[in-house]
């Protein structure tokens, strides 16, 4: 069993929440830039403005990964009583939360992605220059 005694708590601080927002953040980020370069990537020759909202969703949850985490320290460490570690907790699993929902929507978006490029187009050509659409999945998107 633990050596942990009934009045000693798991020990959380304001920078872990900061350090663990963080660092998911910037994975989800690197995972997105390294998809770019290394994942599967669709051509399409029809608009699709849908994309473009998923991928502002998907880039807009990350940004909320590192606002969570600025905003769940800061608001630790400005309280004047100490940091109950069941908010910091919270904190963290709410970065981990949009992490996954952000992957979720881009597992989305390649799903979309690939349907808009298996549609036939009516000439040999494209409405406007082809676009590619590089999916960019995530850890949490199964």
């Amino acid at each position: 069993m633990s050596s942990m005694k009934a009045h000693q708590h798991m020990d959380v601080r304001p920078w872990h929440v900061f350090v663990f927002g963080s660092a998911l953040g910037m994975a989800a980020l690197y995972e997105r830039v390294q998809g770019y370069r290394s994942g599967r990537q669709y051509v399409l020759c029809h608009q699709s403005p849908v994309l473009n909202h998923i991928t502002l969703i998907a880039l807009s949850l990350i940004a909320g990964v590192f606002l969570t985490a600025v905003v769940g320290a800061g608001t630790a460490i400005v309280m004047s009583r100490p940091s109950r570690p069941p908010f910091l907790i919270a904190c963290m699993l709410a970065a981990l939360a949009l992490v996954v929902a952000a992957d979720r929507v881009d597992a989305g978006g390649e799903q979309r992605a690939s349907k808009t490029a298996a549609e036939p187009f009516k000439e040999n050509t494209c409405d406007y220059t082809p676009q590619v659409y590089s999916a960019t999945p995530g850890w949490f998107s199964w």
